[in-house]
């Protein structure tokens, strides 16, 4: 499918490209991490391919907001490409000492060339799916701001005396009214966004009907697979949260089948939470919970299970326009 494939390692001001072609892999050059360094790259990348740009594989790493003006300018542009997690680059490239901007781009062009089977390019978030991530990083920033400082007011005592304890605590009180104030602003924003679209509308609905999953749980669900369009199904969105299960073992040593530890930690966190209120108020997650404590299964490792068995049922509900119901109350 891909007949030319491009590395670029992506910094702040600049970025540096490497392409691989039948010939091998070869270092293009550096370039200003803009519009006209986009272009002049891409004029010159052309000079080694004859083959139209929408049978090349551009590969670079997602690094926020420096990556994001070349991942839309490559898709503008229909040139397929692929934001992928460092984490993935790194553990493809193996141990190596040092970095180099050069030698990394040529790199993720050789990761792309061995993923090219695998890999699937990405499109550029919504433009209303950009600014909900803006508002759920925003609130996730206050909720801190608010742990921190609800925290600070109850070690206090262990340090200062009563008079300068009242004086922190009057200080707080202040400043966490205000941090509340704020994040009830920012809900609300989210809320007006998730409505505004009739298909993320849909959607938001569609999951809200998952037992466990919250209006916060809701708009991340949908602001991390861009509204459902980023993951083919339930098991690829384990994996990038981190909760789906790999086989552990090497020879005869058999272990208990792992999770990653490389994953989105917040969306991972969210799940957790989510988790007592779906065994509490589900009846099927509740007796399966149950029975594989009473088994002798760890709780972590139930509680995982029921994890993935709600996202399971969030791209369920997705994929068939239905609400999910609860087949236990029908049995009984």
């Amino acid at each position: 499918m891909y007949s030319f494939f491009i590395g670029s390692d992506v910094s702040k001001d600049k970025i540096d490209v490497s392409f691989r072609n039948p010939d091998g892999c070869f270092y293009l050059g550096v370039y200003e991490n803009s519009i006209d360094g986009f272009r002049i790259m891409l004029k010159e990348l052309k000079q080694y391919s004859k083959e139209p740009v929408s049978s090349w594989l551009f590969c670079f790493e997602n690094t926020g907001p420096f990556s994001k003006s070349l991942f839309e300018w490559l898709f503008s542009n229909g040139i397929p490409c692929l934001e992928e997690c460092p984490i993935k680059i790194k553990k493809s490239l193996g141990l190596k000492r040092g970095k180099d901007d050069k030698a990394d781009s040529k790199a993720i062009c050789q990761y792309a060339f061995e993923k090219r089977d695998s890999i699937k390019p990405k499109r550029p978030d919504k433009p209303l799916i950009t600014k909900l991530k803006g508002y759920i990083s925003r609130r996730a920033l206050l909720v801190k701001t608010k742990t921190s400082l609800s925290n600070s007011v109850k070690h206090n005592h262990l340090a200062f005396d009563k008079e300068m304890v009242d004086v922190i605590k009057k200080q707080n009180d202040t400043l966490l009214n205000e941090i509340k104030k704020q994040i009830q602003e920012v809900e609300l924003s989210i809320t007006e966004i998730l409505n505004c679209q009739e298909e993320v509308k849909i959607n938001n609905k569609l999951i809200r009907s998952v037992v466990g999953i919250g209006p916060v749980l809701a708009a991340k669900l949908i602001a991390t697979t861009n509204n459902f369009e980023n993951f083919d199904n339930a098991r690829q969105y384990a994996c990038y949260t981190g909760i789906a299960p790999f086989p552990n073992s090497s020879g005869k040593v058999v272990k208990r089948n792992s999770i990653s530890h490389h994953a989105n930690k917040e969306m991972k966190a969210l799940l957790s939470i989510a988790v007592f209120t779906a065994i509490t108020h589900d009846p099927d997650l509740k007796t399966y919970y149950k029975r594989k404590v009473a088994e002798g299964k760890p709780k972590g490792v139930v509680r995982n299970a029921v994890k993935n068995k709600m996202i399971q049922r969030v791209f369920s509900v997705v994929r068939r326009k239905s609400p999910y119901v609860k087949l236990m109350q029908y049995a009984s």
